[in-house]
């Protein structure tokens, strides 16, 4: 689809493997719009910014999770919880705002709502970096939320 001022086109250059991938690929769950293009762990180096992105620039290296787009509005939105957003716009396998079907990170790009990009440091090793927007964040989210996230707090 086409950049917007507030969206982030990415070459995608890593993509990691979920379980729920193979959930989707064989519509296990009901829902799964074809054709599909999985991948939810996605690492990009970014080519192209709309014209209000204010937190990446061109050859930024930049990953992806499981959610590209949400309302914003919202009381989920507003408390920064987007996957509870009625409107959420996962990264495949979803409709776009503007109609269009999303695919993931097995594409060669992706165009993703810059509030969804996460920024990599320059010394961050990329190909391990994909994974940690899935699994890493499966396993912290948590960990943060019941104050486990400090050394010596478990």
């Amino acid at each position: 689809r086409a950049t917007l001022e507030d969206d982030v086109r990415f070459k995608v250059l890593f993509c990691g493997i979920c379980h729920t991938d193979i959930h989707f690929l064989k519509n296990e769950w009901g829902f799964s719009l074809y054709p599909l293009v999985p991948g939810h762990e996605i690492v990009g180096e970014v080519t192209e910014v709309g014209s209000k992105v204010t937190k990446v620039k061109v050859g930024d290296k930049v990953g992806v999770g499981c959610l590209v787009g949400s309302c914003r509005t919202c009381e989920n939105c507003s408390a920064n919880l987007e996957n509870y957003c009625p409107k959420m716009v996962l990264t495949y396998a979803a409709p776009n705002f503007d109609g269009t079907i999303t695919y993931g990170g097995y594409s060669n790009e992706m165009v993703c709502n810059e509030h969804f990009i996460i920024r990599f440091p320059e010394n961050m090793p990329l190909a391990g970096g994909a994974p940690l927007l899935c699994a890493g964040v499966t396993v912290y989210s948590p960990m943060k939320y019941y104050g486990l996230a400090k050394p010596g707090s478990h």
